[in-house]
């Protein structure tokens, strides 16, 4: 039983010592993306405070703006040779409505930040019991934030 409860408070040292190095973040500032459809119509805007994490990977927290209502958003990329590879996860429950959640995953050239996409979005309405999904692609370019 001691010897438990010594190797439980030896193993909780080294993960805290530990802690700062795994949490090292650089904070890379905000970033903007409009969305565009198949026929290059907008979409809708992703706005996103972006954090590099070491090894080339990157945490976004931020927003979706579609239709002027924002929404809860957030990511991660990963720099791959001259391609960064993003995933960006988002969903809403609009009272009286529906409830929607979508996945984005988009590839973006590294110079440019800019690239395309595809995204997988579930939306069940309120009142109905089914769930609707639906595939949606095209292009995504790096913006001014406002």
């Amino acid at each position: 039983m001691i010897t438990k409860r010594i190797f439980t408070v030896l193993a909780a040292i080294v993960m805290l010592a530990g802690a700062p190095y795994s949490l090292a973040e650089t904070f890379r500032g905000e970033f903007c993306w409009q969305v565009f459809n198949q026929n290059n119509e907008p979409y809708w805007k992703y706005k996103f405070g972006v954090y590099e994490k070491e090894g080339g990977y990157f945490a976004l927290f931020g927003s979706v703006d579609y239709e002027n209502t924002l929404s809860a958003a957030h990511g991660n990329a990963i720099l791959i040779g001259d391609s960064i590879k993003l995933t960006i996860v988002s969903s809403d429950r609009e009272e009286g409505i529906e409830f929607w959640t979508e996945t984005l995953a988009a590839k973006l050239s590294a110079s440019t930040l800019s690239g395309t996409w595809n995204a997988i979005e579930l939306v069940k309405r309120d009142g109905e019991n089914d769930v609707f999904g639906s595939h949606q692609q095209g292009t995504i370019n790096l913006v001014a934030c406002q």
